[in-house]
């Protein structure tokens, strides 16, 4: 209307906010940490949201950061008939929540961490044209991860060879590794032996149960204490037993070998400082950490995946002589054998391991969280 005054404009500058969703594992959280960090590192104003799974786990790792979470209405997908009501009434709850979250936040860009915990808040952004991005770090994606793939605007891959999985959708599939928080590379190790209670002229075994806590792997390392005291002049013992596993892990602990137990580590840095071998399971996020620090590894893969997804993320370490596999059968005896043919022959040759760790070290991509982080700020 010419003639008519005008007011002036006032625009509102706001923080950029980011949802990652996804969590259910340590798996899942830990990456998602190291490019929550490397995105606070480019955009210190900005805010991240998590919006997890309902599991203890997510509780416990993001209650120790700084960053505000929700925790949603999900499950994973049943087994059997009986859980598919359960199921369907949670995942119509987490959908509600995943478009309220989209709207409310109004988030300049979308993470989804992988598995189911993933779905809801990543589709909702998708359908919102708001910018989605999928961590997919497990060599072999699962049901969540292919679905996702449509939907999704980039997928960031451990693996290159994931990209095949996708299908018609591989194109937007990019290998950058891993992502690793940055603290994990700047672990001491005079600071560990003191925090864990070891000592300085022996090597060290660190026995990871995982964030679930794998009893095959704690009975199995119970079941070779009588050949590990036969190493206790030259190695000790770093156990991290896995929620709820403490006290029978405890129980089983003797003998002339030096053993530190604990529950849930909350200093990876350090216990990835002070290890020399490493015997754990071989899921996604371990792979990458054990290649970041070069640690060499003795893996037993988890046994029940259809797919065999972790076998398949071990065999990059393994082809390169980083690592070894040890098939898990459940049975604590033959995974007793199969550790003293495997595991205790590795302690028992300084020369191998040196080796198996020079390999490890050709491994390592540190610059994945930074790729990811730069390209959900869009910088």
């Amino acid at each position: 209307m010419q003639g008519a005054s005008r007011k002036p404009c006032l625009i509102v500058m706001t923080k950029p906010i980011y949802i990652f969703a996804g969590g259910g594992t340590g798996g899942h959280l830990f990456p998602a940490l190291a490019v929550a960090e490397e995105l606070s590192r480019l955009q210190p104003d900005c805010r991240i949201v998590f919006a997890c799974s309902d599991r203890d786990i997510d509780r416990r790792i993001l209650s120790a950061t700084t960053y505000a979470f929700v925790v949603q209405p999900i499950h994973s997908m049943p087994r059997n008939l009986r859980g598919w009501r359960d199921f369907l009434s949670a995942y119509a709850s987490g959908r509600r929540l995943g478009r309220s979250l989209v709207k409310d936040l109004r988030p300049a860009a979308v993470f989804g961490l992988g598995a189911f915990a993933a779905v809801p808040v990543t589709e909702a952004a998708a359908r919102a044209g708001i910018r989605t991005a999928l961590m997919s770090i497990d060599a072999t994606p699962g049901l969540a991860n292919r679905r996702l793939a449509r939907k999704v605007d980039v997928i960031f891959t451990q693996f290159a060879q994931t990209a095949d999985a996708f299908g018609r959708h591989a194109d937007k599939a990019e290998a950058v590794g891993c992502p690793v928080r940055a603290g994990m590379f700047a672990g001491d190790i005079d600071e560990a032996r003191k925090t864990f209670g070891l000592q300085a002229d022996r090597k060290t075994l660190l026995v990871m149960a995982g964030s679930l806590g794998a009893a095959s792997i704690n009975q199995a390392i119970s079941a070779i204490s009588a050949d590990l005291d036969e190493l206790a002049d030259d190695w000790q013992v770093l156990h991290v037993s896995g929620p709820g596993k403490f006290e029978r892990v405890l129980q089983n602990t003797g003998g002339r070998i030096r053993r530190s137990v604990m529950e849930f580590c909350e200093r990876m840095d350090l216990a990835y400082a002070v290890a020399d071998l490493v015997l754990c399971r071989a899921g996604a996020a371990t792979i990458g950490e054990l290649a970041a620090v070069a640690a060499p590894a003795v893996l037993m893969p988890y046994p029940f995946h259809r797919d065999r997804q972790q076998e398949h993320n071990a065999a990059e370490m393994v082809s390169a002589g980083a690592a070894a596999l040890v098939s898990d059968s459940v049975d604590p005896a033959v995974n007793a054998d199969a550790l003293r043919t495997t595991l205790l022959e590795i302690m028992r040759q300084p020369k191998q391991l040196e080796a198996m760790r020079n390999s490890a070290k050709g491994l390592s991509r540190p610059d994945a969280a930074k790729r990811v982080a730069r390209w959900l700020s869009d910088i």
